[in-house]
């Protein structure tokens, strides 16, 4: 009886301990992330048309992706350097979650069709118009292009970097 007893008293104890861990833990796992523009906060949802279809897509609809957000131009000499870098990040990685969204930063949407037909690159073309696709660039504080935006997951920046700074294979590999 006494064992018994000892064994309800030492699992009563587990169980308290338990769930003052949860109550201290829980609440900022559950903690929103703060919207930004630097890793480790929530990327800011935008909305661009697509430059191969005209539908609208935001940002937030492809949560449970990671992201690669590229921001380019089709006459960028960094930009055609950096180009076959993230398409073969694109082929590596879209069958396990990866999406490559590229907001175009050509006044000429033909010109960047044509690119991107050109040398069959897969990413999702963004742009809308130019104004649109600068307003995506004034929110992320894109300095120059190339720039790249690894977001995970959860919606939230992991990498920010502008060519030749871009993220590696084991960069996108540890979000997947």
């Amino acid at each position: 009886m006494r064992t018994m007893k000892r064994a309800f008293l030492a699992g009563g104890i587990g169980v308290a301990l338990l769930l003052g861990a949860l109550a201290f833990i829980l609440p900022r796992a559950l903690k929103p992330v703060p919207v930004g523009t630097e890793p480790g906060y929530r990327a800011p949802d935008f909305r661009l048309a697509r430059l191969d279809t005209g539908e609208e897509v935001s940002l937030s609809q492809f949560r449970g992706h990671v992201v690669l957000l590229l921001f380019w131009q089709s006459t960028c000499p960094d930009c055609r350097r950096a180009m076959p870098y993230f398409e073969d990040l694109r082929v590596k990685f879209s069958s396990r979650g990866l999406v490559v969204l590229g907001v175009d930063l050509d006044h000429d949407p033909d010109a960047a069709r044509r690119y991107l037909r050109e040398h069959r690159y897969g990413l999702i073309p963004l742009w809308g118009s130019f104004d649109a696709a600068m307003e995506v660039v004034k929110l992320y504080e894109v300095p120059l292009v190339p720039h790249v935006v690894l977001i995970d997951k959860r919606g939230v920046i992991r990498f920010r970097g502008t060519y030749p700074d871009v993220p590696t294979p084991e960069d996108i590999e540890r979000w997947l």
